[in-house]
């Protein structure tokens, strides 16, 4: 179950319909689309990473930390620890000629702020998460290519494993022995 994943389809308690829910019920759908949708699984935590596009030119991302724990031999839960909305990098190439002027004007702006404003938005926006939600979800089917997961309410979650091994450097991880027993059953529940 390690390793990097592509969420195909997801239901609704899913981490993909938190995400949209949080940017997509706050703002118009020309401001921010959902681009893709994957996970890093690797010693017992998850790292969720939802690929954004603000006004159709600017990329970001929103990354949702989890801590996975079994509860039984298909049973998992999945606790939030954190999230962190990062700060999109601009390309001045990928800004329209009519608002190269503003985009100035805000780049000029944010190096006059404070110092903790600027380092929130040079870091991010960190959002704690801990305590606020967790679920419960069954693992249906894993094979070397496929994870389909279920939540309480049934509904699933279709991934798709991502070609290459994960990255240590890019993908810090905290670690924490996880049991492999979820892989001993890999059954359609």
């Amino acid at each position: 179950m390690e390793g990097r994943w592509r969420f195909e389809w997801f239901g609704t308690g899913s981490p993909g319909l938190f995400v949209a829910r949080f940017l997509f019920e706050r703002s118009p759908s020309t401001l921010v689309n959902l681009i893709g949708l994957d996970a890093l699984i690797k010693d017992g935590y998850g790292k969720i990473t939802a690929n954004l596009k603000f006004l159709n030119s600017i990329e970001g991302k929103l990354l949702l930390t989890s801590k996975l724990s079994v509860e039984g031999p298909t049973r998992m839960k999945e606790e939030y620890i954190e999230g962190l909305l990062e700060t999109p990098v601009v390309s001045e190439q990928a800004i329209p000629e009519q608002l190269k002027g503003a985009f100035a004007q805000a780049t000029n702006a944010l190096q006059q702020l404070p110092a903790p404003i600027k380092d929130v938005f040079s870091n991010g926006l960190q959002l704690p998460l801990s305590g606020t939600f967790q679920r419960l979800f069954m693992i249906s089917y894993l094979d070397e290519e496929i994870l389909i997961i279920r939540d309480s309410s049934g509904a699933p979650e279709v991934l798709t494993r991502l070609e290459g091994p994960p990255s240590v450097d890019s993908e810090p991880v905290i670690a924490e022995l996880f049991s492999p027993c979820c892989m001993l059953f890999p059954f359609v529940l």
